[in-house]
C-alpha cells in the first residue's frame, strides 16, 4: 500500500468552499419544502405513499449531507433511481430553480440564499411545520447545514460570489453536455443503479464531512472491524480526503490504524508522524504547553507502535520519553497511560507498577485506565501464583467500575478475562461458559443497546476459545464454522492472529491423529510463527509420537532451559507445565519396556509442586494421570487406582474426548490387571465390566478421529473376550479390527504399551 503524499501543511480555516454541489443540496431541500407546502402534496390521498415520500426524502439528504460532492449528473441519477421515492413535482421544481440560476446569474443566487431563511423556524418553542412555509428547525441537521451556508456565503465579497456563480454555471453546462436529447435522458435512467456508496473516489470533502467520515471508520476499526472498509479502500478514501483537507491531523492518525491492519510498518510510522506534525504546525493559536502535549502523546503512541511490531527497546526508549516529559509538564493522565505502558514493556517491578498505577487512576477519576489495570493486574496475578478467590474478588471490583461508566469495550474484556482465567485454572466448562455469556452480551435482540455492542479482542478471543472447546470434543465441522465465522469478522491484524492461532490447532490436532505428520508439521511450523513457544510444545509433541525421541527432547530442552534461564522475559508457567509433563513422556516411552528412570518420578512430582502451587487443576490431574501410568508399568496396581481415584473427576469433568479416553484406558488396564489377585469368578465379572467400558473408550477416540487408539481398543477388548471365551464379542471385535485396518493404516505401533 502506497504512503500518502503529503503537501505543505497550511492554517485552519473555520470558512468552508462554497461548492456548487452543496449550494444544488441547499436549493433541493428548499424545492422539497416548498413542494411540501404546496396544495398538491395537501391533495395527496394516500397517506402512506406521503409518509413514504416523507422518509425517503429525509434519508437521502442525510446521506448527501454525510458524503463528498457529487456531479449533478450523479446527482439527477440518485434522483430518479427506483432507491429513493422522490416526487417527480420536487424534481421539475428542482430543474426549474436550476435553469433559472443557470440563465439569470448572481440576483437569482442572492434570492435564492435569502429564501433558505423562510423555510425555517428560530422559535424553539415553534416546531418544524406549524408556521407556514418553515418546516426546518434551525437546531437539526438540515437546519444547521443551510444556517452555515448562509453564514459562510455572507462572508464572500463581490467578486468570491461572482466566482461561485461561474463555478455553478460550469458545473450545469457539464450536466448539459451529458445529455443531448430526451431519449438520453430515459437511457441514464435505466442504466444507472443507485449507489450505496458515493464517497469512492471523490476528491471533494468538507471538513465535517471529512471528521464524521473519520470518527465514523475510526469506531468501526475499534469495536466492529467487519463493517469498516477493506484496508485498500479506506487507504484510497483518506487520499482522496486529504486533497481537500490537507491540514485534518485526524485523517493522519486514521492511516496509521489502517496501516497497522496490515502490519505496514513504514506506512504506519509515516502516518504517525504526520498526525502530530498537523497537530501542531496547522493552528498558529496553539499554546506551548500545548504544542509539548501533543509531542508526549505522540511519543506514547510511538511506544505503542514499535511494542506492535515487536520492537521492544525502541518502544521503552519512546516510553521513557513520554514519561520524563509527563513528569516536567506534571501532566498525570499522560502518565498514567504511559505507565500502563511500562508494565508490558518491562521485565521488572510489575506488581509495584501495577498496584501505583491503578492507585493514581481512582485518584485522579481515571475510570478507563484504573478498570483496564485491575484486569490487566488479575492476569499478572494468576501467573505468580495469586488466590484464585482474591483474583476474582479484584476483577469484580472492575466490572463495577466497568458498569457504572458504561465502559463496554472493558465489559466485553472483562469476560474474556473471566473466561481465560477459567481455562488457565483447568475449568474448561466454565471458561465456555463465560465465553458464550460474551456472545449473549452482543446479540442483537432488539434492546436499546442494539448498535453498540462491541466486537473487539476479547469477542474474537471468545469466538476461538469456542472453537477450541468443541476441538477438543471432536465437532470438527462445528470448529469449521466457528473459525469462518471468526475470519469474516476479523479479517486483519490485529486480531486476526488469535484466529489464526486456533486455525492452525485445529489443523495440528486433527493432523495428530490421522498420523499425517507431513501436515501436523507444516501446522506447527505456521504456529510457529504465531506462536514460538505453543510452536515448540506442537513440534515437540509431534515429534514425540513419530517416535523421534531425540527431536523431541530438544524442543522440550529449548522452553525449559528458557525458564531457567536469566532471561528477563521469561516463559509463562503453563509452557513450563506443559514441557515438564511431555518430557516425562518422552523419557518414559524412549525407555519401555527395558527400565523405568526414577528420574520420571522426581520430574512429574516437582512439576505437581508447580501446578499445585499456580492451582492448575487439570495439569494436576494429568501429572497424576501419567504417575498412575508408570506405577502400573511397575506392578503397583493398586497404587495406580489410588491415584486414579484423586484424578478422574476432574478429566472426565473438564477434559476433551481424547484425555477422557486415556483416562478411562488407563483406568481399565489399572483394573484389569489387578484383578488378576482375585478369585477367577470375581476376575471374569471385573474384566467383562471392563470390556464394556471400553466401549465407551472407543466412541470417544473415533469421536476426534484417533483411529489408531480405536483399534487399539478394538484389540484390548478382543483379549479381555477371548480371556473369557466370549468367542462371539471377540471374533466380531477382530472383524471391526480389521475393516478398520484395512481403512486406515497405523504408523506408531506402540501407542497402547508406551503411550498413554
Amino acid at each position: 500500500m502506497p504512503t500518502n503524499v503529503e503537501s505543505p501543511p497550511c492554517k485552519k480555516s473555520n470558512v468552508e468552499v462554497m461548492t456548487p454541489h452543496r449550494l444544488t443540496v441547499a436549493i433541493l431541500i428548499r424545492d422539497y419544502c416548498l413542494f411540501r407546502d404546496s396544495d398538491r402534496f395537501s391533495c395527496e390521498d394516500d397517506g402512506v405513499l406521503k409518509a413514504r415520500y416523507r422518509r425517503d426524502f429525509c434519508v437521502l439528504i442525510l446521506k448527501l449531507l454525510q458524503s463528498p460532492d457529487l456531479s449533478l449528473e450523479e446527482l439527477r441519477n440518485i434522483l430518479v433511481s427506483t432507491k429513493y421515492e422522490v416526487h417527480q413535482s420536487v424534481i421539475e421544481a428542482f430543474d426549474e430553480t436550476l435553469a433559472s440560476l443557470y440563465t439569470n446569474g448572481t440576483g437569482t443566487m442572492l434570492d435564492i440564499i435569502d429564501s433558505f431563511n423562510r423555510i425555517m423556524t428560530f422559535n424553539e418553542n415553534i416546531a418544524a411545520g406549524i408556521e407556514p412555509n418553515c418546516f426546518v428547525s434551525k437546531s437539526s441537521i438540515v437546519g444547521y447545514y443551510l444556517r452555515r451556508l448562509i453564514v459562510n456565503f455572507d462572508k464572500l465579497t463581490f467578486s468570491e460570489v461572482t466566482s461561485v456563480y461561474l463555478t455553478f454555471k460550469r458545473y450545469y453546462e457539464d450536466w448539459q453536455k451529458s445529455l443531448t436529447t430526451r431519449d438520453q435522458i430515459a437511457i441514464e435512467v435505466n442504466k444507472v443503479i443507485c449507489p450505496d456508496d458515493w464517497s469512492a473516489n471523490r476528491n471533494q470533502w468538507s471538513r465535517r464531512q471529512a471528521e464524521l467520515f473519520i470518527a465514523t471508520q475510526a469506531a468501526l476499526l475499534t469495536n466492529n472491524e467487519e463493517k469498516a472498509l477493506p484496508p485498500q479502500e479506506l487507504h484510497n478514501r483518506i487520499s482522496n480526503l486529504l486533497q481537500s483537507n490537507r491540514s485534518l491531523a485526524e485523517a493522519h492518525f486514521l492511516s496509521y490504524l489502517n496501516y497497522l491492519r496490515v502490519k505496514e510498518f513504514c506506512g504506519a510510522i509515516d502516518s504517525l508522524y504526520h498526525c502530530f506534525d498537523r497537530s501542531t504546525l496547522t493552528d498558529t493559536k496553539i499554546s506551548s504547553e500545548d504544542k509539548s502535549k501533543v509531542y508526549r502523546f505522540a511519543a506514547l503512541n510511538l511506544a505503542i507502535l514499535h511494542h506492535h511490531f515487536g520492537h521492544k527497546e525502541e518502544a521503552l526508549a519512546s516510553l521513557r520519553e513520554a514519561i520524563k516529559s509527563s513528569q516536567v509538564a506534571n501532566d498525570n493522565v499522560c502518565l498514567q497511560h504511559a505507565l500502563c505502558w511500562l508494565y508490558r514493556l518491562t521485565p521488572v517491578n510489575k506488581e509495584k507498577l501495577l498496584e501505583h498505577s491503578v492507585a493514581k487512576s481512582f485518584e485522579l477519576n481515571l475510570s478507563y485506565t484504573a478498570s483496564l489495570g485491575i484486569q490487566t493486574f488479575v492476569q499478572y496475578a494468576c501467573l505468580i501464583s495469586g488466590h484464585p478467590h482474591q483474583i476474582f474478588e479484584t476483577l469484580t471490583k472492575g466490572d463495577l467500575i466497568n458498569c457504572q461508566h458504561i465502559l463496554r469495550d472493558l465489559i466485553s474484556n472483562s469476560y474474556a478475562v473471566k473466561s481465560a482465567l477459567w481455562q488457565f485454572y483447568g475449568k474448561t466448562e466454565m471458561s465456555s461458559l463465560w465465553s458464550q455469556l460474551l456472545f449473549y452480551l452482543n446479540i442483537d435482540n432488539g434492546r436499546s443497546n442494539d448498535g453498540k455492542a462491541v466486537y473487539g479482542e476479547g469477542f474474537c478471543l471468545a469466538i476461538c476459545n469456542v472453537a477450541n472447546h468443541l476441538l477438543m470434543q471432536g465437532n470438527y465441522n462445528l470448529v469449521n464454522t466457528v473459525l469462518n465465522f471468526a475470519k469474516d469478522r476479523f479479517p486483519n491484524e490485529p486480531n486476526s492472529h488469535i484466529w489464526m492461532l486456533c486455525e492452525n490447532l485445529f489443523i495440528f490436532v486433527r493432523a495428530l491423529h490421522h498420523e499425517n505428520w507431513s501436515e501436523a508439521e507444516a501446522a506447527a511450523q505456521k504456529i510457529l510463527v504465531v506462536d514460538k513457544w505453543e510452536g515448540y510444545l506442537r513440534l515437540a509433541e509431534l515429534y514425540y509420537y513419530k517416535q523421534d525421541y531425540t527431536e523431541a527432547h530438544r524442543f522440550v530442552d529449548i522452553l525449559i532451559n528458557r525458564f531457567h534461564s536469566d532471561n528477563k522475559y521469561k516463559l509463562k508457567i503453563f509452557y513450563y507445565v506443559r514441557a515438564k509433563i511431555l518430557l516425562a513422556e518422552i523419557q518414559f516411552s524412549s525407555c519401555y519396556p527395558d527400565k523405568v528412570s526414577p528420574e520420571i518420578m522426581t520430574l512429574l512430582s516437582n512439576c505437581l509442586l508447580d501446578t499445585d502451587k499456580h492451582n492448575l487443576d487439570y495439569h494436576s490431574a494429568l501429572i497424576h494421570l501419567h504417575i498412575a501410568n508408570i506405577q502400573l508399568s511397575l506392578g503397583m496396581t493398586s497404587q495406580a487406582l489410588k491415584i486414579l481415584d484423586r484424578c478422574l473427576v476432574q478429566i472426565l469433568a473438564h477434559g476433551g474426548n481424547f484425555d477422557r479416553a486415556r483416562a478411562v484406558l488407563l483406568y481399565v488396564k489399572c483394573l484389569v490387571a489387578h484383578s488378576a489377585q482375585l478369585e477367577a469368578t470375581e476376575r471374569r465379572e471385573i474384566i467383562l465390566n471392563a470390556a464394556q467400558m471400553l466401549e465407551k473408550v472407543k466412541e470417544d477416540f473415533r469421536a476426534v478421529e484417533a483411529y489408531s487408539r480405536v483399534k487399539d481398543v478394538l484389540y484390548l477388548q478382543a483379549q479381555l473376550y477371548n480371556s473369557v471365551d466370549l468367542r462371539s464379542e471377540r471374533n466380531r471385535c477382530a472383524l471391526e479390527f480389521r475393516q478398520l485396518d484395512e481403512e486406515r493404516t497405523t504408523k506408531n505401533y506402540y501407542t497402547l504399551v508406551r503411550f498413554l
